[in-house]
């Protein structure tokens, strides 16, 4: 007899999610305390959720799902301390928890080919690692590198969804449909994650300052290729109505969240395209996070049962 989801790993993950956003943490669109459950979505649903996409299903996959759900509801308690040495304390399972995963995932491409696809899967296993321990720096509660708070946690949400949700279905398409376009995708992504970390760091030690716009063009040339090959998907006539709609709200969330992207990193330049701090992380997160990264791997993974 099949498991109900909420009795399930990620299912708890999700229900905590609810209770903590809904009842304890009530964010508002326009201030920052809004990062902190798309963040948390992430670590405590999308992540165990995706297990079977990422490795496969096993019965190893379901302790995994368990000891990261655990290790994330330490990470969303890190933020309810007063105290600083507690904070940073209930971060570190997170982050150990994501260096092993980042390690593993290194570790599978001993068994595989080294394709694009290959590589972006195992990237969407490493790149949340940075993201885990900027978490940290951030819970010390003092200054990194002259950084404001906000930036470091920015920055921790950028490495746990767009350096997870976008190399995971680049690489879902590449191994599913490998093509010039897919392959692209998976190139463009792997290049464009880091460079926009970069870039960022860059702008704020006011060095090099084409790096944070080439970053985010590239990054978005990327996501492109994959919200194109999500649409594709959803026009599939074989599938099921659910999997196709949700194979075209991710593509079109993705396209537009990548756009208003594309505008932020080249604000610079061109400053009319560019949202301000506040709406990206309302309309982009929450496009990235909701439309495509949840509708995306809901709909990859009706397709893989």
């Amino acid at each position: 007899m099949k498991e109900p989801f909420f009795f399930t790993h990620p299912g708890r993950g999700l229900a905590a999610w609810i209770v903590i956003t809904f009842v304890w943490w009530q964010p508002h669109p326009d201030e920052p305390r809004w990062i902190m459950p798309l963040l948390f979505f992430a670590a405590l649903f999308l992540m165990p959720f995706s297990h079977a996409l990422q490795r496969g299903a096993s019965v190893t996959m379901t302790r995994d799902a368990k000891l990261e759900v655990f290790c994330a509801f330490m990470l969303v308690l890190s933020f309810a301390q007063d105290k600083v040495a507690w904070a940073v304390a209930l971060t570190l399972p997170w982050l150990v928890w994501r260096a092993w995963w980042a390690m593993s995932s290194v570790q599978t491409l001993r068994h595989v080919q080294w394709t694009a696809g290959d590589l972006a899967l195992a990237s969407a296993g490493v790149f949340p690692v940075i993201g885990a321990l900027w978490l940290t720096l951030h819970q010390t509660n003092r200054p990194l590198f002259g950084f404001d708070p906000l930036i470091v946690l920015l920055t921790a949400a950028h490495f746990h969804h767009a350096g997870f949700t976008l190399p995971l279905m680049a690489g879902l398409n590449a191994k599913a449909t490998p093509n010039g376009l897919t392959k692209f995708s998976c190139v463009a992504i792997l290049l464009g994650v880091p460079l926009v970390a970069m870039g960022i760091t860059c702008t704020h030690f006011g060095v090099m300052p084409f790096v944070e716009p080439f970053g985010v063009t590239v990054l978005v040339l990327g996501a492109v290729g994959v919200a194109v090959s999500q649409i594709q998907r959803g026009l599939e006539k074989e599938r099921k109505a659910l999997a196709r709609l949700g194979f075209v709200v991710s593509g079109v969330s993705l396209l537009a969240a990548m756009l208003l992207a594309l505008g932020f990193g080249l604000r610079y330049l061109i400053p009319n395209l560019a949202l301000t701090m506040p709406q990206m992380w309302a309309i982009h997160g929450t496009l990235n996070v909701f439309g495509f990264g949840l509708c995306g791997i809901l709909a990859w993974r009706s397709v893989k049962r």
